[in-house]
């Protein structure tokens, strides 16, 4: 495209008329028409010769001043400083920055806002996280602002448990690089939540990139977004996922998300960047999502950072940590953003007091922070009632699967719910003070603890995961009748909010889960038997697949037991294995840190490894000194393997990359088999260790030899 062509483009991309009959060869005239708003810009490259040219262009200026357009001229060194200016001018990347900023500090504001009145200042904490299963040392914040700078596309995932920091790593973000990097790319910045409504995330993202960006088509938008100008920043992906299906089935999981990556993945061209956080799922751990990453791993690359649980001396001062690590209360337990921060914050003789009856701490940052909001809205309604109250909220949330809902609807629910309560509060006030069911149910939806959703100009939502999954627990807990919800989302920051509180309390909320376990994916139930039990022992968990989840200081199948089972991508950290009770039991890249085993029994261990790593030989006391080293190849195991990435009848391998787990679906031989085999031809360099640990790969070097093991010319 000729230089003149691409100037005409620009400027028609932003909406502008180029004017043929008032232009020439040293200057190009386009008008732009908005409301009331003529303009026109005379614009040309030739600026060594600007003297002359601005005479011709004066002309040029009169006449379309005569039109009713006001004139600017501008002359300019490089087609590249026209469009830098063309953004900045429509995008008004000044302001935008500073609408951020505004953002960042009504995001600290916030978080403070239920903290303990000494809490006067906002800081981001560090977490422990991985990057693509390694763990990386460097600042997260700035590892990943410094790959939105790196050229070509780009996917980041932000994966945590519910209330464990995604939101505020995200508005970290787009802080940092508004602030600390000048040549980053403006963010692009909202927070779903989710609503009464299943709705269709293209027409979502399109609607937010309008109600943002009021001035630019959304099509322009799109276009920077992919050219790399703009980052989109997208908080709580999760949140859009309305599962109707009664199964927990990956491959129904995987396709209720599919629709989104796929318009995700049309945006990732040229030099896009897009983060997206979510709350861990299944979603990003099985087959079908490692297949959606291979297909478009020639077109952008994806970096998965997991966030761990806040380490615990990085919160608290060293001398309230001594004090703390002195009671009976497990430490590790506090291990949530808000507590600690509570811990951080409360004056000293308000610790000591906590530190005296440390099994009451969540439940006395609860009554601190409702005592207070009594004195902010001057509410006479005690913490007992307004704990009623936002557990009514919560669990109508549940009931109907939203998280934000409009502010008239939040009062409504309030006044139809919560009726007893609003009757029994307004008897406290002198009549000429009493206030209206309407008056009060208004004051109540402004309490400390509710706060203005990003996603819509007027929707409410509970300020955080944690206090959310508090109430929805105590609703649980509270339930008559066996306690089920609209969508298994709600469980998770029940069960992790509750992760403080004492054996008793714990254990009576797995128990009223029991129906409700019965639609969670086996990984996930897994990780919330072990949360609130500190066991695993229930005999649900044979002949499926756990993935993903990271297990500590704990027993398992000390008694119940587990069969043909595999666990995948799995870190064990100081955690007891009974083997008696594991019975044909593969683990695939799994971490064991400081494990034990135990076997009553005079066989061996019906357990196999692959890819699995330890730091106190654990794996070889439980499998033995036997590996593929000196083991011949087994032709008949190396023909399925082989016919499985290669099938009969195939004139060409369709994906050199095969998933490892889809090996294991046979009758014909035993995992250990199979997993010896896979050893035996990586010795043999037959197979390959795929980017991805989850897959193979064939060595397309060897390929003279698998024909032949295949009985192919």
């Amino acid at each position: 495209m000729e230089m003149k062509e691409k100037i005409i483009s620009l400027f028609k991309k932003y909406g502008f008329e180029y004017r043929k009959n008032v232009s020439n060869g040293d200057f190009l005239a386009f008008t732009f028409k908005s409301g009331f708003f003529h303009n026109a810009e005379i614009v040309s490259l030739c600026v060594n010769d600007k003297a002359r040219l601005e005479k011709e262009m004066d002309k040029v200026a009169q006449d379309l001043d005569q039109l009713g357009f006001s004139t600017k001229k501008a002359f300019y060194k490089s087609v590249e400083e026209i469009e830098d200016t063309l953004f900045e001018g429509f995008f008004n990347v000044s302001e935008w920055k500073e609408k951020i900023r505004t953002e960042y500090r009504e995001h600290c504001d916030r978080t403070l806002s239920v903290l303990p009145t000494e809490a006067d200042t906002y800081s981001y904490i560090q977490v422990p996280y991985l990057k693509n299963n390694n763990r990386i040392e460097e600042n997260i914040i700035d590892d990943i602002c410094k790959s939105v700078l790196v050229d070509g596309p780009q996917l980041t995932i932000i994966e945590a448990p519910a209330g464990f920091g995604k939101t505020c790593t995200s508005y970290e973000i787009i802080n940092s690089l508004v602030n600390h990097y000048d040549n980053a790319p403006i963010p692009f910045f909202t927070e779903f939540s989710r609503d009464r409504q299943a709705r269709v995330f293209s027409h979502i993202f399109v609607r937010e990139v309008d109600r943002s960006f009021s001035s630019v088509n959304s099509d322009v938008v799109i276009e920077e977004v992919k050219e790399g100008r703009i980052v989109v920043v997208l908080d709580g992906f999760d949140e859009l996922l309305h599962d109707s299906s009664s199964t927990p089935d990956e491959q129904h999981k995987f396709e209720n998300a599919e629709p989104m990556l796929e318009t995700i993945s049309e945006l990732l061209t040229k030099s896009a960047k897009i983060i997206l956080t979510s709350r861990r799922s299944a979603i990003f751990d099985g087959e079908m999502f490692n297949e959606w990453v291979n297909r478009y791993e020639d077109q952008f690359t994806i970096n998965r950072y997991k966030l761990d649980k806040p380490e615990i001396k990085d919160w608290i001062p060293s001398l309230r940590l001594e004090e703390l690590n002195s009671t009976d209360v497990d430490v590790n337990k506090l291990s949530n953003p808000v507590l600690l921060s509570f811990l951080r914050f409360v004056n000293d003789d308000f610790f000591t007091r906590l530190c005296a009856e440390p099994a009451l701490i969540v439940k006395q940052y609860f009554s601190a922070m409702l005592e207070r909001e009594m004195e902010r809205q001057e509410l006479r309604m005690n913490p007992e009632r307004q704990t009623e109250l936002l557990r009514l909220v919560a669990q109508d949330m549940c009931d109907n699967n939203y998280t934000a809902d409009s502010k008239e609807k939040l009062i409504n629910v309030i006044k139809e719910k919560a009726s007893h309560l609003l009757n029994d509060v307004r008897s406290l006030y002198p009549a000429k003070d009493r206030p209206t069911i309407d008056k009060l149910a208004t004051t109540l939806s402004n309490h400390a603890f509710f706060d203005r959703s990003n996603q819509g100009d007027n929707n409410i939502e509970f300020i955080n995961e944690f206090v959310f999954g508090n109430y929805i627990a105590g609703s649980i807990i509270c339930s008559e009748d066996d306690w089920i919800a609209s969508d298994e989302r709600f469980v998770e920051p029940a069960v992790l909010s509750y992760l403080a509180r004492g054996a008793k309390q714990r254990s009576l909320l797995w128990q009223k889960l029991s129906l409700m376990n019965e639609f969670l994916d086996p990984s996930t139930r897994m990780r919330f038997e072990a949360a609130l039990t500190d066991n695993i022992e229930e005999d649900v968990y044979s002949n499926i697949d756990i993935s993903s989840i990271t297990l500590k200081n704990l027993d398992i199948f000390q008694t119940g037991a587990i069969k043909l089972s595999i666990f995948n991508d799995c870190s064990f950290q100081n955690v007891n294995f009974n083997l008696e009770n594991l019975k044909d039991i593969t683990f695939l890249n799994c971490s064991f840190w400081d494990c034990s085993h135990q076997n009553n029994s005079t066989k061996s261990p019906d357990v196999s490894f692959y890819n699995c790593r330890d730091n106190n030989d654990f794996i070889i006391e439980i499998e033995g000194e036997e590996i593929a080293n000196d083991s011949p190849q087994q032709i008949d195991i190396s023909y399925y393997i082989f016919s499985k990435i290669w099938p009969i009848g195939s004139l060409s391998i369709e994906r050199l990359h095969y998933f490892t787990g889809n090996l294991f679906k046979t009758n014909e031989f035993t995992r250990k088999e199979i997993i010896k085999e896979i050893k035996v031809l990586k010795r043999n360099e037959l197979l390959l260790s795929a980017n991805d640990v989850n897959f193979i790969t064939i060595n397309k070097a060897k390929i003279i030899e698998i024909k032949s093991i295949l009985g192919r010319d």
